[in-house]
């Protein structure tokens, strides 16, 4: 576990790191994080988070950017779920009030949470059935910028029906719903934030860049699944 001054140092790098997609030096968060501690003293943290394998330095002359492992430390250790501001939560809750078909209304709810966080929104209506949306939002993002990352994608939603048993299991026996880079059954190039709908037996997942906002992309996830269990009881 890391000290609380090293983890408040590994959080602002991957928060500044998810809205500016630029490496992060320590000039920048002295001066823009009001940090109270020199700047070679976070010289000196980032360079042993490097070393303990949270960061990575892309360039020799650049600042860092999360690893997976670093992510996967800020998802189990230092992140809250955002609940959705009222604009979304409200127009959340107006879909699911409008339309008596459900399978239509996930499909309009996937289109609205692709546009709010600018990922691709994947629904399994079952185990055999998949609908997804917001491809253009992911692949506007700073990593999908070349063909290779590009390619990738389009695999990933060619082949996603073959993973969905495996996203079921996984599920259902650890409850975890966030599958980060390598721990994507759907591709390594994309994390993969999830909840399962109806008791289980819909899931409804978010996929974006390793860099994508996990707080608020959770939050308005987990929003739906409550919202939808409420509608039920």
């Amino acid at each position: 576990m890391l000290d609380p001054r090293k983890q408040r140092l590994l959080e602002l790098i991957i928060k500044c790191y998810i809205q500016t997609s630029e490496p992060i030096g320590s000039q920048f968060l002295v001066e823009s994080a009001e940090l109270t501690v020199s700047g070679a003293t976070v010289r000196n943290e980032m360079s042993e988070l490097e070393e303990e394998g949270y960061l990575t330095q892309p360039h020799t002359s650049a600042g860092r950017i999360p690893t997976e492992d670093g992510y996967r430390y800020f998802v189990e250790n230092l992140m809250t779920p955002a609940s959705p501001k009222k604009k979304v939560s409200s127009a959340i809750t107006a879909l699911l009030q409008s339309q008596a078909d459900p399978k239509k209304t996930l499909k309009q709810i996937g289109k609205y949470i692709s546009f709010e966080t600018h990922t691709a929104i994947i629904i399994a209506l079952d185990h055999s059935s998949v609908y997804y949306t917001g491809i253009s939002e992911l692949l506007s993002q700073n990593e999908f910028r070349f063909q290779a990352f590009v390619i990738s994608i389009s695999q990933m939603f060619d082949q996603c029906e073959e993973h969905l048993d495996d996203l079921f299991a996984r599920v259902r026996e650890n409850k975890r719903k966030i599958f980060i880079g390598r721990e994507n059954p759907l591709g390594s190039s994309c994390s993969l934030v999830l909840s399962p709908l109806y008791d289980g037996d819909e899931l409804l997942m978010s996929v974006g860049p390793m860099r994508m906002d996990y707080e608020k992309t959770l939050g308005i996830i987990e929003y739906v699944a409550e919202e939808i269990k409420k509608s039920k009881q």
